[in-house]
């Protein structure tokens, strides 16, 4: 088996990816799943943001 280490998002105060090894805890809403991640540059709890892939 293979850690899957792509991002889950970005730390929406300085644009880190934040990968899987940082989230905190993760969990689901009635909107959808959500979760708290550390992130490594701001060494603070974030809600990661999505990555917007570039289709260019």
């Amino acid at each position: 088996m293979y850690a899957d280490t792509r991002p889950v998002g970005r730390c929406p105060r300085c644009g880190t990816e934040i990968t899987p090894e940082r989230v905190i805890i993760r969990y689901e809403r009635t909107d959808g799943e959500a979760m708290y991640a550390t992130c490594p540059d701001c060494r603070d709890v974030v809600r990661p943001e999505p990555i917007v892939e570039s289709t260019a």
